[in-house]
């Protein structure tokens, strides 16, 4: 889930701006698929506030929409999300989809023993929540740094398949391309910056910026293949203006032939004057 910041009143966005974690705004629960390094923001809802659908039953939405061969077999995803997702309803209902889940959760949570989750001292550890007793869980951590800087905190991952400590850690890295993603389409491709009034102007800019970030995604895979980019990082911009330039040029030169001939235009008046 991520946060975009506005300002004012927007009456006809009917609703969908609120305040959640201290921002007010609107707010995007998105669906993101990593295959190998294909990366696809694959669907997005909008929170429609307090007392109407959760951000846990929206994620649900979008993942029992997706195609069967996702679900089923060697191909089928196995699904990652933060602490905000780690209620009973969206674990039991992404098992419901037939799909593997495995979550962050925090370290007050406790299991149905009595004991908090930071009072178990062995990683790997079969668990039983209290809200969901009927579901066994196998608990790990790793350790992070703090919001801060300074220094690291633990922080805990259950998950419904039983993995090694560096298995669990190794797959909790890929959650971060989601974070990785927003902060790219907010500072590269101004997702935050929107200024539409209604609805559908809100969802087509929404769409766009996807659409951008997708063609640069692409773009980038064909440098790591033919091995143009050799840095382990994309440069957004270099490859946004590439892009820009493959698909937009044609488009750009008609802009700049008729601004031409409107300048030209001009001149020549006042030359004759």
């Amino acid at each position: 889930m991520t946060s975009l910041p506005k300002e004012g009143k927007f009456p006809l966005l009917g609703g969908w701006t609120h305040r959640f974690n201290g921002v007010t705004g609107v707010h995007l629960v998105v669906l993101y698929i990593c295959c190998g390094e294909v990366r696809l923001p694959w669907s997005f809802l909008i929170w429609r506030g307090k007392h109407q659908t959760s951000p846990a039953e929206l994620a649900l939405k979008m993942l029992a929409r997706l195609p069967v061969e996702f679900r089923k077999g060697r191909t089928a995803l196995h699904v990652l999300a933060d602490a905000g997702f780690s209620g009973r309803k969206f674990i039991a209902g992404v098992l419901d989809l037939g799909l593997t889940v495995s979550v962050s959760i925090q370290a007050n949570k406790v299991m149905d023993t009595g004991l908090a989750i930071r009072q178990v001292r062995r990683q790997g550890q079969a668990i039983f929540l209290k809200d969901l007793p009927q579901i066994p869980l196998w608990l790990y951590w790793v350790w992070l740094p703090t919001k801060t800087g300074r220094g690291k905190e633990k922080r805990y991952v259950v998950s419904t398949v039983q993995w090694t400590p560096s298995t669990i850690r190794k797959k909790g890295r890929r959650r971060w391309r989601i974070e990785a993603l927003f902060k790219t389409l907010k500072s590269r491709f101004g997702l935050h910056r929107f200024g539409q009034q209604t609805r559908r102007g809100v969802l087509r800019y929404f769409c766009l910026c996807l659409l951008s970030f997708l063609l640069c995604h692409f773009q980038d895979l064909e440098d790591v293949e033919s091995g143009h980019r050799t840095s382990p990082w994309p440069d957004w911009g270099e490859l946004a203006g590439r892009v820009r330039v493959q698909f937009c040029g044609l488009v750009r030169l008609a802009e700049l032939e008729a601004e031409i001939l409107s300048i030209r235009t001009v001149l020549e008046g006042v030359l004759r004057l």
